[in-house]
C-alpha cells in the first residue's frame, strides 16, 4: 500500500515542531548562560572592589596610628616600629590576592591600585629595614668598647646616612597616603559602599 504525500507532511509538522523546540531551548539556555556570566562578573568585580578598598583603608588606618604614635613618646620607638610592621603585614594580604585585580574591569583603576601599593610598600620595607639597621648600629656603638676612634667615626657617619634614608622613606609613605582616598572614591561605585 502506498502512503500519500499528506502523510509525509503530517510527519514533517511534528519534525518541524521538534526542531523549533530544540532551537528555542538551546537559545534560551545560551541567553541564560550569558546573563549568568554577566551577573557573575559583576559580583566578582564588586567583591574585588570591596576587598581592595578594605585593604587600602586598613593599611592607611594603621599608618595613621603609626604616624600618631611617633608624635607621642619616643619618636622612633618600638611601638611605632610595630605599627609599621603591621602595615607591611597588611600589604602582604594584597600581594597574596593580587590576581583579583583582573576582576576589576577598569584598567586605569587596576593600574592605580597596583602602583599605589608598590609605591607604598617599597618605602615601608625600606623604612623598617633601615630602622632595624639603625637599632643594631646604635647598640654596637653603645656596647662595643673595643672600637677604635676611626671605626666609631665611620659607624657614626653610617648611622647618620641611615637616619636620613629612614626619614626619606617615612616622607615617601606620608606623601602617598592621600592617594588612598582618591582610589577608594573610584572603588566605591563598584563596591556599592562607602569606605
Amino acid at each position: 500500500m502506498r502512503q500519500s504525500v499528506f502523510d509525509y507532511i503530517d510527519n514533517l509538522d511534528t519534525l518541524l515542531a521538534v526542531i523549533v523546540g530544540a532551537l528555542l531551548a538551546t537559545g534560551g539556555a545560551m541567553a541564560a548562560e550569558l546573563v549568568q556570566e554577566k551577573l557573575g562578573r559583576k559580583r566578582r568585580e564588586r567583591d574585588a572592589a570591596r576587598f581592595f578598598g578594605e585593604i587600602l583603608m586598613s593599611v592607611d588606618s594603621i599608618l595613621t596610628r603609626a604616624f600618631s604614635s611617633m608624635e607621642i613618646g619616643e619618636r622612633w620607638g618600638s611601638v611605632s616600629l610595630r605599627l609599621f610592621r603591621t602595615a607591611v603585614n597588611e600589604t602582604s594580604i594584597y600581594e597574596r590576592n593580587r590576581e583579583r585585580l583582573f576582576e576589576i574591569s577598569d584598567m586605569e583603576l587596576r593600574r592605580s591600585i597596583h602602583v599605589h601599593f608598590l609605591t607604598k610598600t617599597v618605602p615601608l620595607h625600606a623604612l623598617i629595614d633601615t630602622w632595624q639597621e639603625i637599632i643594631d648600629l646604635e647598640r654596637q656603638l653603645e656596647t662595643d668598647i673595643s672600637l677604635a676612634p676611626a671605626q666609631v667615626a665611620h659607624l657614626t657617619a653610617e648611622l647618620e646616612t641611615l637616619k636620613e634614608s629612614r626619614m626619606a622613606a617615612l616622607e615617601s609613605v606620608q606623601e602617598r597616603q592621600p592617594e588612598t582616598l582618591q582610589i577608594c572614591a573610584q572603588l566605591e561605585p563598584l563596591a556599592g559602599l562607602n569606605f
